[in-house]
């Protein structure tokens, strides 16, 4: 503002009738930038002080983000503790309902259902004669404390198991073959579809009659055998606990007790992955070992199946990869081709399922 005061200035001391042309043309033309300068100044100070409070709103945003982010991860490990204290409160009240039942019957052991004493506790034979109960894992370690450890909580795995829903869809009866802790039965119920299990671990079974599902204990084959027909059998995480003899007898009585347009899925893990050796696989001591996708596909064609189909599970990929090399001037295209292949193999789909429609 300083030279337009200079300029005004000047002119008043300009003297005769020059100067005072030059004072009625300009003076007013002075006043005028002078206001306008004044609001450009005041302008630019507001705008100064919005870029500060700007500034200081990003910051602010950013903390908060951060504070969210935060929250998230501390909500899902919530969650996650949540699901664990759950699993474990399950686990304690159905051992303390077993011990209160074992005290009141005088008996070490108590059928969870009211079933034929055939199928309770009967164990899945095979062709030497041995069984699948003789000195089996099952019964030297708490194997639902243990699952409950390391086989993720029920609502996760009920979850995953969401994607086996489309293929049992208006299917009125439906066996699941090792039923567990019964989430598979709870996804069933949960969308109006008859459905029960059988599992020959006794405390799985008292778990899921606790939650209101039908389930027996004892030889899933037997069971099977019962029915006049089914219209849909479901493995989860099964054929790598059974030797190829008991695969094969499953597959061939699930083909004969299958209804035509019945549907057999078997879901387990991947040997075609090799990270599956170095996470779950060998953590659990109850695994025998793993089943091929194409033995399995195999055993059921074998069983009389025809329409088969192997699908590799999209939510069992672990969140890894191998990335792309580039090299300006280098052409890396079939090492990096190659690096995908390798990733296929170490971090490809750690389960697939088998499904078979007769």
């Amino acid at each position: 503002m300083r030279h337009y005061e200079l300029l005004r200035q000047q002119l008043q001391t300009q003297k005769g009738l020059k100067g005072m042309i030059k004072r009625k043309i300009f003076s007013w033309m002075i006043d005028e930038m002078v206001a306008e300068e004044a609001e450009l100044d005041h302008l630019a100070e507001k705008h100064d002080a919005l870029s500060v409070r700007h500034d200081e709103l990003i910051g602010r945003v950013g903390v908060l983000s951060d504070n969210i982010d935060n929250a998230c991860v501390n909500l899902n490990n919530n969650n996650a503790a949540i699901a664990d204290l759950q699993s474990d409160t399950d686990y304690l009240k159905l051992q303390l309902q077993r011990a209160n039942r074992q005290k009141a019957d005088g008996s070490a052991s108590h059928p969870a259902t009211a079933v034929d004493e055939d199928f309770v506790k009967a164990p899945v034979s095979v062709n030497d004669g041995k069984t699948i109960e003789d000195g089996h894992t099952y019964h030297a370690i708490e194997y639902f404390d243990f699952e409950n450890h390391f086989r993720g909580s029920i609502d996760s795995i009920k979850e995953s198991q969401k994607q086996y829903l489309p293929y049992f869809r208006d299917k009125k009866h439906v066996l699941d073959f090792g039923c567990g802790r019964g989430e598979f039965l709870s996804l069933m119920r949960d969308n109006d579809i008859n459905a029960e299990g059988v599992d020959l671990y006794e405390p799985y079974v008292d778990y899921c009659v606790s939650k209101g599902f039908k389930a027996t204990c004892g030889d899933g084959v037997k069971l099977m055998n019962s029915f006049d027909l089914l219209d849909g059998i479901f493995l989860g995480q099964v054929v790598e606990h059974l030797t190829p003899e008991q695969i094969m007898e499953v597959c061939v009585n699930a083909y004969n007790k299958l209804e035509e347009g019945g549907v057999f899925i078997a879901e387990t893990p991947n040997p075609t992955s090799l990270s599956i050796y170095t996470n779950a696989f060998y953590i659990d001591p109850s695994h025998i070992k793993p089943v091929h996708p194409f033995t399995m596909k195999y055993y059921l064609e074998n069983a009389g199946f025809r329409n088969i189909e192997i699908v590799f599970t999209e939510n069992s990929k672990p969140d890894k990869t191998i990335p792309e090399i580039r090299v300006p001037g280098e052409d890396t295209k079939e090492f990096n081709d190659a690096m995908k292949q390798v990733a296929a193999m170490l971090y490809g789909s750690q389960d697939y399922a088998v499904v078979a429609v007769k």
